[in-house]
């Protein structure tokens, strides 16, 4: 359980509430931790464009549309042949490319109405390790421009999401691992590399989430 540091408010006193009811006085606050690339936003798509223009020769002979979106690892270089992972890094490491990076459907809706129904809501990335500074300055200069200075305060980067505290974390991570034994609940967004997962609820698409969170109410004991 996660409470404001102002409540007086104990675990299980008082009665239940509403999973999609807005707050009430002394009512603690529901964290969702939400994960940017891949879940939030379309990475695979400016990948795609970028890594066409800069490589076509090699983008021809891989096929790389279906070596992509069907991909059946996480991380991206681990689908390519040894000899063209430097290209896959250089591409990730261009500047402007987390900046570019399209909103997925439904997703910048979903994060308001989240906010609208009385979530906490927090975006938890990391930046890539091949490009931290300019991931990070990327991926500021997009929440600012996509959900405005408001959220500026919401966005938590770190390469360890198992620090971070909330009771949801959606992400499309087939297995988050840290330095501590998460307490939020991982709820998987769908993907091809982590569609053999079998114990984890997912999403399929933003226009979901309400159902998806109403189905973990209990779970979740909010």
């Amino acid at each position: 359980f996660i409470a404001p540091a102002d409540s007086e408010m104990k675990p299980g006193e008082g009665s239940s509430p509403s999973l999609l009811q807005g707050e009430r006085q002394n009512e603690r606050k529901r964290f969702i931790l939400i994960d940017m690339d891949n879940t939030i936003v379309d990475w695979d798509e400016e990948f795609l464009r970028r890594f066409n223009e800069s490589f076509a020769d090699l983008a021809s002979n891989l096929a790389i549309e279906e070596l992509v979106r069907n991909r059946k690892h996480f991380e991206i270089e681990d689908n390519f042949p040894e000899y063209v992972r430097p290209a896959v890094l250089q591409v990730i490491a261009q500047p402007g490319f987390y900046r570019s990076l399209r909103p997925l459907p439904d997703a910048i809706e979903a994060l308001q109405e989240m906010l609208a129904e009385g979530f906490d809501v927090r975006l938890v990335t990391a930046p890539h390790p091949c490009c931290p500074g300019v991931c990070c300055r990327d991926k500021f200069a997009w929440l600012k421009e996509y959900l405005g200075d408001e959220w500026l305060h919401r966005m938590i980067l770190t390469r360890d999401k198992t620090l971070i505290l909330g009771d949801v974390l959606i992400d499309d991570k087939p297995k988050i691992t840290g330095c501590c034994i998460p307490i939020w609940k991982h709820i998987i967004f769908e993907r091809a590399y982590n569609v053999d997962v079998q114990d984890r609820t997912r999403i399929r698409a933003w226009k979901e989430w309400k159902k998806i969170l109403r189905e973990e109410n209990e779970t979740l004991r909010w």
